[in-house]
């Protein structure tokens, strides 16, 4: 069970991050599995990444990884936040792993409930 307005909301912020941080040429891709216990989503792009000191503080309220860029291409500093409270909410958690100049995969996962146990 989930809110789909709020899953929504956390995927199309992510998307949106990716479709910012990766050149015209560059691709993103979403992935979603589902087994029997969870749906994972994969969001991966091959932008420009985030710098691995920045990583520990990309879900940090007003955290931004570019500064000065951020302020060019808007942006409050507070999608990344709302969307890993909304995955938590959902008893979820979203993770992310980022390579400087090749790219950036988040991953997000959500338990199911299994309502025939």
């Amino acid at each position: 069970m989930a809110d789909p307005e709020r899953i929504q909301q956390v995927i199309l912020n992510i998307l949106d991050n990716a479709i910012k941080y990766t050149l015209e040429k560059g691709h993103i891709t979403m992935e979603v599995i589902q087994n029997k216990n969870e749906i994972l989503t994969t969001i991966s792009d091959t932008g420009e990444g985030i710098p691995e000191e920045d990583i520990p503080f990309i879900f940090d309220r007003l955290y931004r990884s570019e500064k000065s860029r951020s302020r060019v291409s808007g942006g409050s500093g507070l999608g990344l936040t709302i969307a890993k409270e909304i995955v938590e909410l959902h008893g979820g958690e979203i993770g992310v792993e980022s390579t400087l100049g090749k790219g950036t995969v988040f991953v997000i996962s959500l338990k199911k409930e299994n309502v025939n146990e």
